[in-house]
């Protein structure tokens, strides 16, 4: 393959003839591999700091990972109350995390431009994914290097091993042709990694080098693998941060492919579904909720100003006995993925097959769910087929809603694991990590899948209190100029599920964000050298001006933040820390709470 130099101002839209020619861009020093909604923060915040000299790669032509391209603008918080049984101190863990002073600030003003448009309940705020995109995100980026309907091929390691020094990347332009047939992902993303022309698509092969800095945001991991960077994946623990990766790397967490559902005012005939049912069938239920509640559960737009259903909805469609899939793993094996990197045939490294009887689970729910409406909405819900509203021809999703990834691991084996994001109510909060550079309060949350066994230890109940991210979880062991984010932090699978929705995975993005573009600013090569002393003190006061590293709980901060205390503060485990218990409505002494954790939720 021979590459040529292209400037700024010509290289998105030149395309090769064949697939022998490659465009080179070498004027990027930090290269954000994309897809999330991690990714979407981390370019917002580094640009800022070295403006042109970021490039995100962007798989679709949606930026914004599970708020618009996996259909998901529906951003879930912390719901959950701790109770101690010994004294019945509670924790109003999910206020504490709906406190303005205790959330991103560009993310709370992201989220509150459009509101609540469909008086939903799982949020606070629901709204439409395309006018997300539109009205809320394209205005903070349009000033981004966005490489969109682009995806990494393969990487290249300087002679040490531990530096990633070019990345080679593929981007497809739709053909005006191509929209007479409409192909499912499962159909078209081998064609998405071919740098060879298709029918569909033609192909500009980009490689990118002279790379300071590499975020890795991509919702699969896929910079870890291609790396060859240390990582673990689905039940690789046998316990909570076992790094020795010997467990099961075939089970983890079922996925879905989001669809949108629109109420009509009269009954509507639809086409019949264009998909066989999936293999066993779909096992679809309402786990007891009644149609109605199923509706407005994600609603994200609505002209009443009640609960209730109203003509004209528009509703996302995310259930776990619904669209969820569960029967097969997303990811390969590890050595399968291994072998597709090796021999150059690299697809994303995942499961074609799940991929494929995933869309006809959603599509078969809808069918069952629109065969299940009370009389007086029979026949009146429709699947939204529309590329501008859905994003797509068939009406599902760009890309999956995942709620896991391949996770790396850190620096000095570091993993963030259970323990330091969960204890007694009275500890208030969790570890205080050094390096912290932000927060998270989600409870542990898995969907389980119906044909694996999960070790004992899944199934404990772990009272997750309000947490903090450190830096450490946001570097992997192997590569020294790797930043990673979202799914793919140094995290155990349990505190994964605890760190997958919307808002940390944002805020972790800001944080590397920040962080990346600090050190190339100070010519800092390793990021390890990001955790000496002086370095952590300036990245943690940038870092705390775009979102909080400390908590606010009943008007007191934890840990200090004030200007009169150092941003580097000392570590104290959570049993050591002290409070006074005073009558805020986030503490209060109440009747014992017995519950099991419910790690197979609807959420």
């Amino acid at each position: 393959m021979r590459c040529r130099k292209v400037s700024l101002s010509a290289l998105i839209l030149i395309v090769s003839v064949h697939s022998i020619l490659c465009d080179i861009i070498d004027d990027c020093s930090l290269v954000i591999v994309g897809g999330s909604t991690a990714a979407l923060g981390a370019a917002i915040s580094a640009s800022t700091k070295l403006d042109q000299r970021v490039c995100l790669l962007e798989p679709t032509d949606w930026a914004g990972g599970q708020l618009t391209s996996e259909l998901l603008s529906a951003p879930d918080f912390a719901y959950h109350k701790i109770t101690d049984k010994d004294t019945n101190f509670t924790l109003d863990v999910g206020t504490i995390n709906r406190q303005a002073n205790n959330q991103n600030l560009l993310f709370r003003q992201m989220i509150t431009t459009l509101g609540n448009t469909g008086r939903c309940w799982v949020s606070l705020y629901c709204s439409i994914p395309d006018q997300f995109l539109s009205r809320v995100i394209q205005p903070l980026i349009g000033n981004i290097r966005i490489y969109y309907n682009t995806v990494i091929k393969q990487i290249i390691k300087d002679e040490s091993g531990r530096r990633i020094i070019q990345i080679d990347a593929i981007q497809r332009t739709p053909r005006a042709s191509s929209d007479e047939y409409c192909r499912f992902l499962s159909e078209e993303l081998p064609d998405w990694y071919s740098p060879d022309e298709s029918p569909w698509f033609s192909k500009t092969s980009l490689s990118f080098r002279n790379i300071s800095f590499v975020v890795e945001g991509t919702s699969w991991g896929e910079v870890l693998v291609l790396a060859n960077a240390s990582y673990l994946q689905g039940l690789m623990e046998q316990f909570d941060g076992d790094i020795s990766g010997v467990g099961n790397a075939t089970c983890g967490q079922s996925f879905t492919f989001d669809f949108l559902e629109q109420l009509h005012e009269t009954s509507v005939d639809e086409p019949s579904n264009p998909l066989p049912e999936p293999t066993g069938g779909g096992n679809y239920s309402l786990l007891g909720y009644e149609w109605e509640r199923i509706w407005t559960y994600r609603r994200v737009n609505t002209s009443t100003t009640s609960a209730f259903v109203a003509v004209n909805d528009l509703t996302i469609q995310n259930w776990d006995r619904g669209n969820d899939y569960g029967r097969d793993y997303f990811y390969l094996p590890v050595a399968d993925a291994h072998q597709q990197r090796d021999t150059n045939q690299w697809q994303g490294g995942v499961n074609i097959n799940a991929i494929r009887e995933a869309e006809r689970q959603a599509y078969g729910y809808h069918y069952w769910y629109r065969a299940k409406a009370p009389t007086n909405w029979a026949n009146r819900t429709v699947l939204v087929r529309s590329v501008s509203t859905a994003g797509t021809c068939h009406g599902l999703a760009k890309m999956p809603y995942l709620r896991e990834s391949r996770r790396s691991i850190g620096i000095n084996n570091f993993l963030l694991n259970i323990s330091m994001i969960s204890g007694n109510a009275r500890d208030i909060h969790g570890y205080i990590p050094h390096d912290r550079l932000c927060l998270g309060a989600y409870n542990v949350d898995i969907h389980s899948m119906s044909q694996c066994k999960y070790p004992a230890y899944i199934y404990q109940y772990y009272p997750v209190l309000p947490y903090y991210v450190p830096l450490r979880a946001m570097t992997n062991r192997d590569i020294d100029n790797l930043f990673v984010i979202g799914k793919t932090m140094a995290q155990t699978f349990l505190v994964n599920s605890a760190t997958r929705l919307h808002p940390v995975e944002f805020s972790s993005g800001q944080a590397a964000g920040i962080a990346s573009a600090y050190a190339i600013q100070s010519n800092i090569e390793n990021v390890g050298d990001l955790m000496q002393d002086e370095h952590l003190r300036q990245i943690q006061a940038l870092v705390k001006s775009i979102t909080p590293i400390s908590w606010t709980i009943n008007g007191t901060q934890y840990p200090d933040d004030s200007a009169s205390s150092p941003s580097f503060s000392t570590s104290t485990t959570p049993s050591t820390t002290t409070t006074s218990h005073s009558s805020s409505p986030i503490f209060s002494l109440s009747l014992p709470i017995f519950f099991l954790a419910m790690f197979f939720s609807i959420f």
